[in-house]
């Protein structure tokens, strides 16, 4: 619920801020203003045209315009009337940029405009940088006012490129401030935050009059957006103790309000409740009209998080009464939307439907002018970026012209050195490449021969039997011996054929890794099924004490392929009446598995070469049986795909242990 009207939230919190950044100190800069022009006045020598005299009235005037209009004006004509007597250019730029501001108060923008460009005109032709970049801000100022972002941000530029020549750090601070809010409107949070952390920058490094703590929030503000909630609590927590110990209380209330909000976000609504408490009695003490209905907004959010929604729905319809009541168009949305989840939940549909409907008609207006301002903010910064990048070039050329023929020099030594480095890594790599191709040769030649020897003989046996039993009928005697005798060549011969498949598979293509949780209990069941057929002619029991659901992260069909090499290769070697064990323990974060037999076993030297890569040397087992010798070498690679280790345990004529170890977890795939 929260999200949905997150940006209308944010947006207002931002205009707030600005508002509070130029009316936080009126009341102390009103008494300094004052306190010049009446120390002039009782000067011997007061003379109303001089400069010092006409700089206070402007001064005094352009405080007054939001507390005091009327003696605004009257200030604003008699320093205009005093700079045109004296010749005084700079008052008469300074009173124009007042004037200007006065009507924007009013609402007459053609007029305020008229000004602006009358104070901007002096400015320029008498190199007035100081006037130029505030008249610059103010025409950035109005045309934020007007939702004209575009215009806005290029005035902005301007006058922060005139400030950062001419070293004016307080108007640094004030446009980089600026500029970073219009672009947290238009959503481009990364650039809005370098431009407050430089703005940071500015008043620590040029000890600027001015409290970083407005920046901070604006910050705060920023990572909200960025649903970066830790840093954003650490900003206002940072806030609220910059803004105490300065008792701005204004502030203060608006840093209670995000902290409110970044704990509503977190569910933690309890500790919402009691931040938008704290600024619900600032509003009301400093009769904060813009901040009220914000407070009772968050307030009925935190009710409605704690499920108490009858206290959600008295301060929703406050939020509605109060921000009708200022014309907070934002803050009427908000509530409305509030108010239909409110009382869709109290099942109430005829109300809920009510202010749905108003929700969505004050949504699509401004959700629409919304976008056309995003449009006209992303071509303005596209057009600065361009200016600024162009600007760049023209510096460095004069300088790259000089380092021209260095950089060519450089360029050619690389590439020499690039070009020895590349012959020398072929020359490496053709002969890396002609020694495996030599091994895989000698290893299919090898397959091939052990091929043609193993199959001739069990396949011309069987061709044979099936032959004489054509043409001849066998004894029940004669088919019970031969028979199961043909069936143990063919299962040989299959086993051998699919791992030399396999093999030939994993040397093309490599070995492709579906990793997933697999029940290795269940599948050692399997194997034992499939493969007891040829347990129960050598007379061999096998066992397992693997836990049910006992899970690896790993492939199936690898771990499918592996037991069943292992258990056939135990059951080859182990005697008639021999027993195999498969058991399992955890290793840390590793499964390890292991298939034991008490059959022939085998000596040093053979677990040496037992699972090197193309080895396809095999043994006969106890019951005659022949393999590729291939199978051990895909059991490891197979097992070191999936993240695991294989080893062997053995003692001639007492038995093999193989184990594997698999992960538990996701996490441990290894390339291979």
């Amino acid at each position: 619920m929260i999200s949905i009207s997150f940006y209308k939230f944010i947006k207002k919190v931002v205009f707030i801020l600005v508002i509070l950044n130029c009316i936080a100190t009126i009341a102390q800069t009103e008494k300094n203003a004052l306190k010049k022009i009446k120390e002039l006045r009782l000067s011997s020598d007061f003379n109303p045209q001089t400069a010092p005299y006409i700089d206070a009235l402007i001064d005094l005037a352009d405080k007054y315009i939001h507390t005091k209009p009327d003696s605004s004006l009257v200030l604003i004509e008699e320093s205009l009337e005093l700079s045109l007597k004296s010749n005084y250019l700079k008052g008469e730029c300074g009173s124009l940029i007042v004037y200007a501001q006065y009507y924007n108060e009013r609402g007459q923008k053609q007029k305020a405009q008229e000004y602006n460009n009358r104070a901007l005109e002096l400015a320029n032709s008498n190199n007035f940088y100081k006037e130029k970049i505030n008249v610059l801000n103010k025409i950035g100022l109005n045309f934020w006012y007007e939702g004209n972002n575009a215009k806005a941000l290029t005035s902005y530029l301007d006058a922060l490129s005139i400030a950062e020549k001419t070293e004016n750090t307080y108007m640094m601070y004030v446009l980089n401030n600026n500029i970073a809010i219009l672009y947290s409107i238009n959503k481009d949070y990364d650039t809005a935050l370098s431009f407050y952390e430089k703005a940071v920058e500015i008043i620590k490094k040029y000890k600027v009059e001015k409290s970083v703590g407005g920046a901070y929030l604006n910050m705060a503000v920023i990572y909200t957006q960025k649903k970066d909630f830790v840093t954003a609590g650490e900003l206002a927590d940072k806030c609220v103790e910059i803004f105490e110990k300065e008792n701005r209380l204004n502030w203060l209330s608006n840093a209670y309000q995000v902290q409110g909000y970044i704990a509503n976000a977190r569910e933690n609504y309890k500790k919402g409740l009691q931040w938008y408490t704290k600024s619900e009695k600032l509003c009301n003490q400093l009769n904060y009209q813009i901040g009220i209905p914000k407070t009772f907004y968050g307030l009925a959010r935190s009710y409605q998080g704690l499920g108490n929604l009858k206290s959600a729905e008295k301060l929703a319809l406050k939020t509605l009464k109060t921000a009708t009541k200022n014309e907070l168009v934002e803050e009427i949305e908000s509530a409305n939307l509030i108010l239909s989840e409110i009382y869709h939940e109290l099942g109430l549909n005829d109300k809920a439907y009510t202010h749905q409907t108003a929700y969505i008609k004050l949504y699509k207006q401004t959700s629409g002018e919304n976008y056309k301002k995003g449009l006209g903010i992303l071509r303005s910064k596209m057009e600065f970026e361009n200016q600024k990048k162009a600007l760049i070039e023209e510096n460095n050329r004069a300088l790259a012209k000089q380092k021209t023929y260095v950089y060519i020099t450089l360029a050619t030594l690389f590439i020499v050195i690039l070009f020895l480095l590349l012959i020398f890594r072929t020359h490496r790599l053709q002969k890396r490449f002609t020694a495996k191709l030599k091994d895989s040769n000698r290893t299919k030649d090898k397959l091939f021969s052990v091929i043609a020897h193993d199959l001739q003989g069990p396949i011309n046996s069987f061709y044979s039997l099936m032959k004489l039993y054509m043409d001849k009928e066998f004894s029940k005697e004669e088919s019970a011996y031969l028979f199961p005798k043909a069936m143990a060549d063919i299962q040989n011969i299959s086993d051998m054929l699919n791992n030399l498949l396999l093999w030939a598979k994993t040397q093309m293509q490599g070995t492709t890794i579906k990793q997933q949780n697999i029940d290795i209990n269940a599948l050692v069941k399997d194997n034992i099924e499939l493969l007891s057929p040829l347990a129960e002619k050598k007379s061999i029991k096998i066992t397992t004490t693997i836990p049910e659901n006992t899970l690896s992260y790993s492939d199936r069909d690898h771990m499918d392929i592996v037991l069943r090499n292992l258990i056939s290769n135990a059951i080859k070697f182990t005697n008639r009446n021999g027993e195999i064990h498969i058991n399992s323990f955890e290793k840390d974060d590793e499964l390890q598995i292991e298939v034991s037999d008490n059959g022939v076993g085998m000596d040093l030297e053979t677990q040496s070469k037992l699972f090197e890569k193309n080895n396809t040397e095999s043994t006969y087992g106890t019951n005659n049986e022949k393999g590729t010798g291939l199978g051990l070498s895909l059991c490891r690679d197979m097992v070191e795909s999936n993240g695991g280790k294989i080893g062997v345990s053995s003692i001639k004529d007492k038995g093999t242990t193989i184990y594997f170890t698999l992960p538990i977890k996701q996490g441990y795939l290894k390339a291979i």
